[in-house]
């Protein structure tokens, strides 16, 4: 029997119409939602990236601006971009748009974004919060995203399922693990110095990967009936390919996430629920 496929365009249509309520009910109380955006470079994903999350705020009634510095840009006048920001009023979220040119580290900067603003979760305190297990304020948008699908899949709840992460960056496979233990999932982590992807992957209920390899996790890899949710996204001849073989993935799997319309389209929700969350605690 064919996988249940774990739709992100129809996620993400429930989750806007679920934000088109509550920026509503905010502006009737003379608040009006604002992310800012830090750009640097000139990243073409990046950029496809901000204008769609620009689109998308429009349609949910949430100001997003993008504040363009040159790629040549220094760590202090991107600090000074970002305090800035902290004593904004107006503005709700910030983020720091990621990857940043290579002369950059986000580790040289990310304290500098304001923590109670941070919908992205970059700042070393949301981090730390989510490494303690307690949870944190604000998600990083694309482990959000992995645990929206997740709720959906029939391995929900995840108490006691055992879990693997194929990627450890802290934007992505750190925080998507540290999200799973936080539901009590057993949880292996694995990446590009793992001498094997096996036995683990085999015997892992929840396959999660973000490897950036396409084609990595054939059908073959599986435990027959696992959810798989893919955040590769690479493209290969003009086609956007996901880190799983589709076509024989979908035949053993019990649940999966297409590439394209899986991940990508529910992490830009989830990054504009954060914001409308910071405008409700600031209005409060």
């Amino acid at each position: 029997m064919a996988a249940l496929i774990l739709d992100g365009r129809g996620l993400a249509a429930e989750l806007r119409t679920e934000l088109v309520a509550r920026t509503g009910a905010l502006r009737e109380r003379g608040i009006h939602p604002k992310l800012a955006i830090v750009f640097v470079g000139e990243n073409e994903a990046s950029l496809a990236y901000v204008r769609n999350l620009q689109r998308s705020g429009e349609h949910a009634g949430i100001d997003v601006t993008v504040e363009h510095l040159a790629a040549s840009v220094t760590a202090p006048e991107i600090r000074f971009r970002l305090d800035r920001l902290q004593a904004d009023d107006r503005v709700h979220g910030v983020m720091l748009q990621q990857p940043l040119p290579a002369h950059l580290s986000i580790r040289e900067i990310a304290d500098a974004i304001p923590a109670r603003k941070d919908v992205d979760g970059a700042h070393p305190t949301n981090q730390g919060h989510l490494a303690f297990g307690s949870g944190t304020e604000y998600a990083p948008a694309t482990p959000a995203a992995v645990m929206l699908l997740l709720e959906r899949s029939p391995h929900w709840p995840l108490r006691g399922r055992r879990a693997v992460m194929i990627g450890r960056s802290i934007v992505v496979g750190a925080p998507v693990a540290m999200l799973m233990l936080a539901q009590d999932a057993s949880v292996t982590i694995l990446h590009k110095e793992s001498a094997s992807l096996q036995p683990y992957v085999r015997l892992s209920e929840i396959v999660v990967v973000a490897a950036g390899a396409p084609g990595l996790i054939k059908g073959d890899d599986l435990m027959p009936g696992a959810t798989v949710i893919d955040v590769g996204t690479t493209l290969v001849d003009g086609v956007l390919k996901g880190d799983v073989d589709f076509e024989s993935a979908v035949t053993v799997a019990g649940a999966i996430t297409p590439v394209p319309g899986g991940v990508g389209p529910v992490t830009n929700v989830a990054l504009l629920r954060n914001v409308v969350k910071a405008a409700e605690r600031a209005g409060r």
